[in-house]
């Protein structure tokens, strides 16, 4: 991933700190305005803090909160498609990416410049492909899925293996998620009826295929990773 790829994912004003001491960064300057999936990564991460500080009213009025956030990330992918130095380079730290075993658990703590608290990224990373896939669950939860999000890596440099890792690792989430959902539902149906609502507006309104598309409630990214070994491959075998 290039310096200007992190940036992108990293707001200026911010900075984040793992279990150990360590200084606040040095702030990082603007990047270019064309759109690419790292834009997205910034826009899926500014809606899911602003969501976490909203909560609906008995009226049904959306209400602003001041306190600090915790939010979850959750990386899946093909094996060795390098989710564990996206999630590096995320959290700043300069280490060595190690294979991934099973599920794997970290944190980030970011500090804001205008007020004292921290708030907390929590990052899931699950390892093996889809043949662990139904460990899902377990960061998959009603307590955290309101401010969730999931990225789905693909290994570009092994298209044959794209469309069945995609394609099943996206139903699982999906089932998952949606159980999830049903489930807080019953118990705290404002936040479930907002993160339902919030995601037909992300969609828009009026599209034409609102009623025929099923839809994820939470933000979701795929990621084609590995593109500077794909763009080398013949022509016939990049189709």
């Amino acid at each position: 991933m290039s310096k200007a790829a992190y940036d992108m994912i990293v707001p200026p004003d911010m900075s984040f700190e793992d279990d150990k001491p360590t200084e606040k960064k040095s702030s990082v300057k603007s990047i270019s305005q064309t759109k690419s999936i790292w834009d997205l990564c910034i826009q899926v991460a500014e809606r899911a803090e602003l969501n976490s500080t909203k909560s609906v009213d008995s009226k049904g009025v959306i209400q602003e909160s001041n306190k600090s956030i915790e939010s979850t990330m959750f990386v899946v992918g093909a094996k060795s498609s390098g989710k564990t130095s996206i999630i590096l380079r995320f959290l700043d730290r300069d280490e060595q990416p190690k294979a991934t075993t099973a599920l794997e658990y970290t944190f980030g703590r970011r500090t804001k410049s205008n007020n004292m608290l921290k708030d907390v990224a929590h990052v899931w990373e699950l390892g093996g492909g889809i043949a662990l896939s139904n460990l899902i669950e377990v960061p998959i939860t009603k307590q955290c899925v309101k401010n969730l999000s999931v990225l789905i890596c693909v290994d570009l440099s092994r298209p044959e293996t794209i469309w069945t890792t995609l394609e099943s690792l996206l139903n699982t989430v999906k089932q998952r998620v949606k159980k999830v959902v049903a489930e807080l539902k019953h118990e705290n149906p404002s936040e479930a009826n907002l993160m339902v609502a919030e995601c037909l507006a992300r969609y828009g309104s009026d599209h034409p295929d609102k009623d025929i598309v099923d839809l994820i409630p939470i933000p979701t990214v795929i990621i084609g990773t590995k593109y500077d070994e794909f763009q080398n491959f013949d022509p016939e075998k990049r189709k």
